[in-house]
């Protein structure tokens, strides 16, 4: 049997677009593999398409251009940037000890936590995510799990409201690991619902140490509700697609960057 033959640069850009579409960024070593060409190729190809205002071209790969944000349905963002989320919990996992009390957000990006937390013997883990509950509760039912009363929103499947303040307020946590729809410099940590922001920042308000996981296609979003600024927070951690340029800018901003990638997961 004949291999299939190799996409054309059309064909190529195409899939690379509809890739960005669906995951916010692509890397180049991933691209080269699933469309079966060289590393030049996909290169050359992320560079026509940022040329077109069309891609923004970030080591290692490119990111959309459009400031997309993420899709608010769980069972979207649950295939989104998987191997980035990984690499931002097994970096972020580090801040954690054992008997520590933790407030874990909704969301993926803190729910790739969840099999790095079994591991501990003694820790207590307070969460707004449904998901995030139960499936910590099946690996590790020695682990203390609380989950905050609120209303219930089927679509992140987490709950939020003014229920979620009360319960937070029974709390100190040694770490508050916190999630944002969108992040940039200038306005900080950024959701979409006012109640969500608001149980975050009572979380925060309840912690020793505050720690925000976010993904590189998130970056230079703004939604309409602050969070907190970034400079906050004690870390932001990130996958290594957010750009060379905008590290510089953060930290020169005196915000405290930790990048995880590939090789090793920790601060660059």
């Amino acid at each position: 049997m004949k291999a299939s033959p190799r996409p054309l640069a059309d064909q190529r850009r195409d899939l690379i677009r509809a890739l960005m579409d669906e995951r916010g960024a692509v890397r180049t070593a991933d691209l080269a593999a699933e469309l079966g060409v060289s590393l030049v190729t996909v290169r050359r190809d992320l560079l026509a398409l940022e040329v077109a205002g069309e891609a923004v071209v970030v080591h290692g790969g490119a990111r959309t251009a459009n400031g997309r944000v993420p899709p608010a349905d769980r069972g979207q963002r649950s295939g989104v940037e998987v191997d980035a989320k990984a690499l931002i919990a097994a970096t972020a996992i580090r801040r954690v000890h054992e008997g520590d009390a933790v407030f874990l957000d909704s969301g993926t990006t803190c729910a790739a936590m969840i099999p790095l937390l079994a591991r501990f013997e003694r820790l207590l883990v307070v969460t707004t995510d449904l998901h995030t509950a139960t499936a910590l509760a099946a690996i590790a039912p020695h682990l203390e799990i609380v989950v905050a009363a609120g209303r219930v929103d089927a679509t992140t499947a987490s709950v939020h409201g003014e229920l979620v303040a009360m319960v937070l307020a029974s709390f100190v946590f040694d770490t508050a690991f916190i999630s944002a729809t969108a992040w940039q410099r200038g306005y900080g940590a950024t959701s979409g619902t006012l109640t969500y922001a608001g149980s975050k920042r009572t979380a925060i308000s309840r912690a020793r140490h505050k720690v925000l996981l976010v993904d590189s296609t998130k970056y230079g979003i703004a939604e309409p509700h602050v969070v907190l600024s970034l400079d906050r927070f004690d870390a932001v951690v990130t996958d290594d697609l957010v750009p060379v340029e905008a590290r510089r800018e953060l930290r020169e901003a005196g915000i405290s960057l930790v990048i995880a990638d590939r090789e090793s997961p920790v601060d660059s």
